[in-house]
């Protein structure tokens, strides 16, 4: 098998599962079998509420089913809710605190029915009687009072009307404008704000100039209403306004309310936005002109559609979201729920959250909202299982605050709005007895892609304030940001083990599958960004008051195109990371922080050998027994860099490049093309001039470094084949490198079958 065919598993073919050993948890769907016992109680949408919930005369609604489980607990013994085929559109969220709580060793569980095909809906089905408007466009009256920012047309989200149309050939770039600028800081608002002079560090920018020849020559009428997607220039992520107005005269935007959704406490200005800025513009009924496009005209009760060819509208099933919260688990650390279990159902239909409240739980500059389609906080031992979370309109599961072995496993995420699974704690509310954070939690064997519909600053799996969560066994692909990110080193434990990325960082820059910061108390923003000075303390302090447990990071696969292999970014510390295999892009980035350990690794395709950028002196890491094979052919690379094979390092002074790294030894290089060449770039001397120095081997090592390694081929087995053993007479071996196991990494041979297809029903 050729590598090219052997990676096509991940999306293609992961059916197969032949490659994939079994490690993780088991499917839920192995272990489902017909209940017979006193405590179970079915559910159907046919069903009524004044039945007994017998398989014969099953209920209505699942939380009449809910109040059954309860009274029944009080009689001890394993309890099930079963779930016939259908979808379950909820009123309310399914809330579950103390009183639902099972048992060790006898969950309350809540399951679509074996072979059964459910959904859990956020939404509602709207009853349409469509008519003809216009230029293929039909209309249908709604009710009154009906409000949404998303549509589903049989079962399938549909596009806001907006300008440019939507065009997803080239994620993060077809179908946007290119911004013109900011409007100038000295341009006099016309709309007046009654809070303007309450300013502060990092405040949002008032709106961004277009040029006319590229925007809408439509005239229209409310762009009040309309809603602004715009990438912060740096593409860390993108920001949502509601538009105030268009002013055509200063081809300027103004921006109302939003922002919110890059928040870098630590930055003067994270939200910038410039000319490197791209954005479209949605919610505008005169910009409805594509298939598949709709607009809700809330004043006049209409909904616009206009269908694709072939659709029969008077047939198709239409729903639209009314909730976020589908499942909330609502417990506290002194009454926590648990034991509780969700297995085997679709979730569906919840509202977009991207113009909710937003908070920055670190100083890394991400921003979040807390809430999800299913909510944790408060529980004990409670999981979801085996389900499909199908284009939830905000995060998909949003693990808040204190929560124990609260685990995500077997699950199917996609086309979510933002994240796909958070764990996030909350330092402020952290002190005395009160531990307001995930602990000991598990996302394992998911399926994510396609992930960050509407938040582009979103990963796969997120982690921030928490302790010892485990990231294994995860495929996850075609993401516009992180695969998985760790947002600080409060307070580590965690494990990434046998996770399989690619295609990720498609829409954003400057990180990696793997991303992870460490701006906590230890950090310093004057020595990781600031200009060169004596007088400020340049060790590495003690890291591990906040990084308290090694984070490891090891077995895993990142087939990346571009980006960062894993990015080690400010002040991420006390990692261990070994027996990656990390191809394409730029390796790794190595930023200030302590106590990393990186070593036995293989960095394939790569543009760069890792690179040590702005550190820590006596910052005990070390680097060692690792192969970086180059090929500068292989990938794109940023103009103005050079091609060659090297290390970067970004030096405090010359000629002072250390004492920074315990150990740089023993690692093995190679390159397609070229030589050996490190290179040593002045970013932080006096003048604010980068002056790099390039140096051979031999010049490298009479600086101290790589004293025993080598530029040599490893002579990997069969890497096109996706076998990166190395053969008996490598020279890596010699050195001290260890092969260790192929194809181990994604979704084990128990992920259920169901879930497998890209587009699951």
């Amino acid at each position: 098998m050729r590598r090219r065919d052997f990676l096509k598993l991940s999306s293609a073919a992961i059916a197969a599962g032949g490659l994939f050993s079994k490690f993780g948890d088991s499917s839920a769907e192995a272990n489902q079998t017909a209940p017979t016992d006193a405590h179970s109680f079915y559910v159907s949408p046919q069903g009524d509420d004044l039945h007994p919930g017998t398989a014969a005369q099953p209920l209505a609604t699942i939380a009449a089913a809910q109040q059954l489980a309860r009274k029944a607990m009080r009689g001890g013994g394993p309890i099930r809710v079963w779930l016939q085929a259908g979808t379950y559109y909820l009123e309310s969220p399914l809330t579950f605190g103390e009183e639902d709580s099972g048992v060790p060793d006898s969950s309350i569980i809540y399951a679509a029915g074996p072979g059964q095909e459910v959904t859990i809906s956020g939404g509602q089905p709207v009853s349409c009687n469509w008519k003809p408007y216009k230029d293929g466009i039909m209309r249908t009256v709604v009710p009154a009072g009906l409000d949404f920012s998303q549509l589903f047309v049989n079962g399938r989200r549909q596009i806001r009307a907006r300008y440019p149309n939507y065009d997803p050939s080239q994620p993060g770039k077809s179908g946007y404008l290119q911004a013109a600028g900011p409007i100038p800081a000295d341009s006099k608002s016309p709309y007046p704000d009654p809070d303007a002079d309450m300013t502060f560090s990092g405040e949002a920018p008032r709106g961004i100039r277009f040029d006319p020849g590229t925007f809408s020559g439509k005239k229209w009428t409310k762009p009040e209403e309309a809603e602004i997607h715009i990438f912060q220039e740096a593409y860390w992520g993108d920001l949502q306004w509601k538009v105030r107005a268009v002013d055509r005269q200063t081809n300027s935007i103004w921006f109302a309310e939003g922002g919110q959704q890059i928040g870098a406490k630590w930055d003067k200005n994270p939200a910038v936005v410039g000319k490197r800025s791209r954005f479209f513009i949605e919610n505008v009924f005169e910009e409805l002109d594509s298939p598949g496009e709709w607009f809700l005209d809330k004043d006049n009760h209409f909904l616009y559609y206009y269908p694709p060819p072939g659709m029969s509208l008077q047939t198709a099933l239409i729903e639209v979201p009314h909730l976020e919260h589908v499942i909330h688990f609502a417990g506290t650390q002194a009454a926590p729920v648990q034991h509780v279990v969700v297995q085997g159902v679709r979730f569906a239909h919840t509202l977009s959250t991207y113009m909710s409240r937003y908070d920055v739980p670190s100083l890394s500059d991400w921003s979040i909202h807390r809430g999800g389609a299913i909510f944790a906080e408060g529980t004990r031992n409670c999981g979801i299982q085996d389900c499909w979370f199908d284009a939830v309109g905000g995060n998909a599961v949003f693990v808040n605050n204190y929560n124990r072995e609260f685990s995500v496993t077997g699950c199917k995420f996609t086309e979510t709005g933002d994240s796909a699974i958070c764990f996030v704690g909350d330092l402020e509310k952290t002190n005395g007895t009160q531990r307001a954070f995930p602990y000991a939690c598990r996302a394992s064997n998911n399926l994510i892609h396609d992930c960050g519909f509407y938040g582009k600053q979103i990963a796969g799996v997120y982690i921030s304030r928490a302790k010892r969560i485990t990231a294994a066994h995860n495929l996850i692909y075609n993401m516009p940001r992180a695969a998985i990110c760790i947002g600080d080193s409060t307070w580590g434990g965690h494990i990434i083990e046998f996770n399989h990325t690619h295609d990720t960082v498609r829409e954003t820059s400057d990180h990696g599958p793997f991303n992870a910061w460490g701006r906590d108390r230890a950090w310093s923003l004057a020595q990781s960004h600031g200009p060169y000075t004596r007088d400020r303390s340049l060790d590495a302090w003690d890291v591990l008051v906040d990084a308290m447990e090694p984070v490891l990071v090891r077995n895993n696969l990142f087939d990346e195109k571009s980006g960062w292999g894993l990015d080690l970014d400010d002040g991420a510390s006390n990692y261990k990371i070994y027996n990656n295999i990390s191809i394409g892009g730029v390796s790794m980035k190595w930023r200030e922080g302590a106590y990393r350990e990186v070593y036995n690794n293989i960095w394939y395709k790569s543009k760069a050998a890792p690179c040590f950028h702005v550190g820590n002196n006596d910052n005990h890491d070390r680097y060692y027994n690792n192969i970086t094979v180059m090929d500068p052919g292989s990938t794109a690379w940023p103009a103005g860099w050079p091609w060659w094979p090297q290390m970067i390092y970004s030096v405090i002074a010359p000629p002072a490049i250390g004492p920074w790294f315990e150990e740089i030894d023993r690692n093995c290089f190679y390159s397609t093309e070229g030589e050996f060449q490190a290179v040593v770039d002045q970013l932080r001397s006096k003048d604010g001039k980068r002056n790099p120095r390039r140096y051979n081997l031999a010049e490298w090592q009479e600086l101290g470094f790589d004293r025993n390694s080598v530029f040599a081929d490893p002579l990997f087995i069969d890497p096109q084949g996706g076998d990166f053993r190395v053969r008996p007479e490598s020279p890596a071996l010699k050195l001290g490198f260890k092969n260790f196991a192929m194809g181990q990494w994604g979704l084990t041979g128990d992920f259920p079958e169901r879930w497998r297809s890209p587009h699951s029903t």
